[in-house]
């Protein structure tokens, strides 16, 4: 099952590629700046920034997942 999904990751076009690594990228800035909210929050407990964090450490790992399931969509409709 993983050969398969790298194999499918291996044969994408280039330019899906390019628009996955800098969607992965972006994403992974929401999760750490989420990550620095929620430390914040630690030392002041501050309920709001809990939340705020939380919420956004959320957004950033769905955007993880769909920008590759979109690559995976694309690539597929791409290269049927």
């Amino acid at each position: 099952m993983i050969n398969m999904i790298i194999d499918k990751f291996n044969s994408m076009e280039e330019k899906t590629k390019k628009i996955l690594k800098y969607g992965i990228i972006f994403s992974c800035f929401v999760c750490i700046l989420a990550i620095f909210v929620l430390i914040t929050y630690q030392f002041n407990s501050i309920p709001d920034l809990f939340y705020i964090g939380l919420s956004t450490l959320r957004l950033g790992i769905f955007f993880i997942v769909e920008f590759i399931i979109c690559a995976i969509a694309i690539d597929t409709i791409k290269n049927p």
